[in-house]
């Protein structure tokens, strides 16, 4: 590094209310505020985190309270000072922090009263407080020794240490709002739903193995596993450890959802498994960033059972680019190719369940080495679009196409069975691998016999609940598939 030392220079500290306020716009939702916060109380050792919440309107708050080891004066002081730790630094494995402005810049997004109240073994409870509108007033960088009521630090003198982070002040999330403005309560109170949620996930491996208990006004939040693990037809088709050995990568395909029961589906957000696909990476067994597939491949229908675990050591941040919020992460160019490598090999194992149970195979008309007769068949065109139809050489079909005449009750039957073996697997399959295919569509296609008279059957049909021509020819040429053939108007007569 060169030498400074003989040339003139200015200490330029930043302005405290802009830069306390620059503070508030890193873009933290409550959810990952809060679980910002809770880094904190691991890394010091915690066995319990207690959030509590209450609302009174614009006089609402919350606390984040934990038994983890507390503070001496100086170390509360620290933690108070925006930018007080060293990325670079060297920390404990199990430190979750890395630029020491978690705790600031998490709260600050949230509220504008921030008090920090800590007790270390064997020294008394100590507290402070930023207060932005203070700052603002007074431009300065004042850390006041101050809480707004003794009361929420009272649990701290039952507990041999611990410590509590209070916001109050929640502009952010209810503002000036009045106790009885019912609809800023229900979002606050959903906005909490959505805290339980996230730390479920974002925790649930501390929460499974019992390494931290999170409570959420005095009920336990229970861990949510993404992977499935205890599920029957998960499947765990892949464990590495990659880079030296410091990264462990596991690739998992999750159960069908027809083996799951009702209950599992709810606890699984079956309703989300489209979005939740693609990695998911932890540091420290901490959920960093999910359902993302780092701009390697893009999401697919087909691929929404494909989820694959990636472990990756603190001392690796700089390298996998972790922000401040720790909410994204871009792998390094040196594993970049065996990401690449297990993805595809995690999302054709994925798709596989969908291709056995779509029945492809079964389905293509090109292939007859099977002697079972599927319901319906599918035929590709030279263009690459596949067209499904109803198969006449099933036994069934067969039968009554040999009939002259069926019965009310067979003829249900049959349509029963024609709607029940729907490929709706295979048809979705389909789509998703080759989306370009419904737009390929010939639109050319030439008009047959069958659909004309099926045309004729409708049209009289309308005609005889007592439509008029016009509207019943209306009617049928915008419905599947009539719509693909305007040259039906001339036999609508």
């Amino acid at each position: 590094m060169k030498n400074f030392s003989n040339f003139i220079s200015e200490e330029t500290p930043p302005k405290a209310s802009a830069m306390i306020n620059t503070f508030r716009a890193f873009g933290y939702n409550l959810q990952t505020a809060i679980a910002d916060i809770i880094d904190n109380s691991i890394s010091a050792k915690s066995q319990n985190v207690w959030i509590n919440y209450e609302w009174i309107g614009k006089d609402s708050w919350v606390t984040i309270e934990d038994d983890g080891e507390g503070m001496e004066k100086e170390a509360l002081i620290d933690a108070m000072t925006p930018g007080s730790k060293d990325p670079n630094e060297e920390r404990d494995v199990s430190d979750l922090g890395r630029f020491g402005l978690g705790l600031k810049t998490s709260s600050f997004s949230q509220c504008k009263t921030l008090t920090v109240a800590t007790k270390k073994a064997g020294f008394n409870t100590l507290k402070r407080c930023w207060d932005l509108d203070f700052v603002n007033s007074t431009g300065k960088w004042n850390l006041l020794d101050y809480i707004s009521n003794e009361s929420y630090i009272d649990k701290l003198s039952n507990q041999e240490n611990g410590t509590i982070v209070l916001w109050e002040n929640l502009d952010r999330l209810v503002g000036n709002a009045h106790i009885e403005n019912e609809a800023a309560r229900k979002v606050f109170l959903e906005e909490f739903s959505l805290v339980e949620l996230h730390l479920s996930l974002v925790f649930h491996r501390y929460l499974e193995k019992r390494k931290l208990k999170l409570w959420i006004n005095g009920v336990a939040i229970k861990p949510w596993d993404p992977f499935m693990k205890n599920e029957d037809g998960g499947q765990l088709i892949s464990d590495e450890f990659l880079e030296n050995d410091n990264v462990q990568v596991k690739c998992y395909v999750l159960p069908h959802i027809s083996k799951i029961s009702e209950e599992e589906r709810l606890k699984a957000k079956t309703e989300n498994w489209y979005k939740l696909q693609g990695f998911y990476i932890y540091r420290n067994e901490r959920l960093l960033l999910y359902g993302d597939w780092l701009g390697l491949f893009a999401k697919n229908e087909h691929y929404k059972n494909a989820r694959i675990l990636i472990d990756i050591p603190n001392k690796l941040d700089h390298d996998w680019k972790i922000d401040i919020k720790k909410a994204t992460a871009t792998p390094s160019v040196s594993i970049r190719k065996d990401l690449i490598r297990l993805g595809k090999m995690t999302r054709l194992a994925a798709a596989n369940i969908y291709r056995f149970r779509g029945n492809q195979i079964m389905l293509d008309d090109s292939i007859s080495s099977f002697d079972f007769q599927p319901i319906w068949k599918a035929t590709r065109q030279r263009d690459k679009a596949i067209n499904y139809y109803i198969n006449e050489e099933h036994p069934i079909i067969t039968k009554y196409l040999e009939n002259d005449a069926i019965s009310k009750k067979d003829f249900k039957s049959v349509l029963k069975l024609i709607g029940k073996a729907t490929p709706l697997e295979a048809i979705i399959q389909n789509y998703s691998e080759n989306p370009e295919s419904l737009e390929l569509r010939d639109e050319n296609i030439e008009l047959d016999e069958g659909t004309i008279q099926l045309a004729k059957m409708m049209f009289d049909s309308l005609k005889q609940t007592g439509v008029s021509n016009e509207l019943a020819i209306k009617q049928i040429l915008n419905i599947q598939p009539f719509n693909e053939y305007p040259q039906l108007l001339e036999y609508l007569k």
